[in-house]
């Protein structure tokens, strides 16, 4: 192996570091979410998710074998680590596919790094999420598929994948077509869909009691009600044109824009692709067909796009040169404007605000919620010293039962603000306010457009 190659195959394992040295504090939200139910040790009726329909009950059980291994460690910051290792796992996968497309290997892990320091890829790769081991799995079924490897192992990556998330069911087509023997074809269809299949049916067995099929393909497919699909021409494909564009580039679109059309000087005349690029559009049009229309304005589902359009572009310029000074362009922007703000604690209003208020909870102090809104799983998930109360209906004499029990460690109740609002709705409830507010003591946490309200209560 010459040096080159050898410098080469280095530059491949600097993604991964880079992953795990930056972990992200601007934490997805579901991630957040995912870890408490993971911290809880759930039952796999809790746990089960039709979009994500394993990662849950895997970070359980990842989460239960570290705590038995006598590691301490709290399951968001683990499902980072484990996505950093997946994410450089998947960087290699990419490095292969432009490896076989006939690319010097300067050229190769060039484009390679251009995949790995994309902004979302990046971000994503730093944070707990289900999209990483997803996009990993479509990456070794590709990987597989073009190897003419075993049509059946393509088709189980291809199946877990889709119980990472299900967005990877547009793979299985882009698949299927590339086979050139009807029972290849076959084989990877009935491994990569009979076992999904499966798993979805005992699933919504265990969460609903049903074996129904039309009931279990309902549950397959449903959402949250701020899911939607869109049919406006105009504004979806404004919002598919900035969501690619984000993929690659954190920061202000202007101005990234800007730093775009002043780098394209610099590609020279494209080179022509010599194998492979047919295969990859395969798989890029039905993923940005799909997502031209559902959602498009969620530029982290256009991850499942990314892969294929790195390659694509990769296949057809060819140049070493444009492609590192792409890649050097990518690293250098995301890493000063995107990922290493977003690696400081001051690039998450609620994970400061729970690291500054702190102090004020200690062990067991009672705080009441009306909403278990996304800024409170973080507030809350970091400060799990308190006790965090469900307050859903007017029950005043839980109240009562909350402020003895505060009182009884020398500590006020905590009521949040969608609690203390719920109980201003109602003329027993703002009494009950009136005559327990401690207006001194009120913790009002402001940050330019978010803020953070508790009442305490004597």
């Amino acid at each position: 192996m010459s040096s080159a190659a050898k410098l080469g195959r280095l530059c491949l394992a600097l993604p991964a570091v880079v992953y795990l040295l930056l972990p992200t504090r601007n934490f997805y939200w579901d991630g957040v979410a995912f870890s408490i139910a993971i911290e809880k040790q759930a039952g796999l009726r809790e746990t089960l998710h039709p979009s994500h329909l394993l990662y849950i009950p895997a970070g359980v059980w990842l989460y239960g074998a570290v705590l038995a291994l006598g590691l301490k460690i709290r399951a968001l910051f683990l499902l980072q680590a484990v996505n950093g290792v997946l994410a450089g796992a998947a960087v290699l996968l990419v490095h292969r596919a432009l490896a076989r497309r006939g690319l010097s290997v300067a050229a190769a892990v060039a484009g390679t790094l251009c995949f790995a320091f994309a902004a979302t890829w990046w971000k994503f790769s730093t944070d707990a999420n289900a999209y990483v081991p997803a996009i990993l799995l479509i990456l070794l079924a590709n990987d597989l598929v073009e190897r003419r490897a075993n049509p059946l192992a393509a088709g189980a990556a291809c199946c877990g994948a889709m119980l990472f998330h299900e967005l990877a069911i547009l793979f299985v087509p882009v698949a299927l077509l590339r086979f050139e023997r009807r029972r290849d074809a076959a084989a990877f269809a009935a491994t990569a869909l009979a076992p999904a299949m499966l798993a979805y049916a005992v699933a919504f067995r265990i969460v609903s009691g049903s074996w129904n099929p039309l009931q279990v393909a309902a549950w397959a497919v449903s959402h949250s009600p701020d899911s939607a699909f869109s049919f406006d021409p105009l504004r979806d494909a404004g919002w598919s044109l900035l969501g690619t564009l984000r993929l690659f580039f954190g920061g202000k679109p202007g101005a990234v824009l800007g730093a775009a059309m002043a780098a394209n000087s610099n590609f020279g005349t494209p080179a022509a692709g010599r194998r492979g690029r047919g295969t990859m559009w395969l798989w890029l049009a039905p993923y940005a067909a799909f997502l031209f229309f559902w959602m498009p304005q969620n530029t982290f589902y256009r991850l499942f796009y990314l892969a294929p359009l790195v390659i694509l572009a990769a296949d057809r310029f060819r140049n070493a040169r444009v492609l590192t000074f792409l890649a050097g362009i990518l690293f250098l922007w995301n890493a000063a404007f995107f990922i290493v703000p977003d690696s400081r604690v001051a690039a998450n209003p609620p994970l400061r605000c729970a690291l500054a208020e702190r102090p004020h909870w200690p062990a067991g102090v009672p705080i009441v919620f009306h909403t278990f809104h996304p800024d409170l799983w973080t507030i809350s998930y970091f400060n799990q010293q308190a006790a965090w109360i469900g307050f859903l209906d007017r029950d005043l004499p839980l109240l009562d039962r909350n402020l003895a029990a505060a009182r009884s460690i020398g500590q006020p109740l905590w009521i949040e603000a969608t609690a203390y609002d719920f109980l201003s709705r109602d003329q027993a409830g703002r009494e009950w306010l009136r005559q327990h507010e401690n207006p001194s003591r009120n913790i009002d946490f402001r940050d330019r457009n978010r803020e953070f309200r508790f009442y305490a209560m004597r």
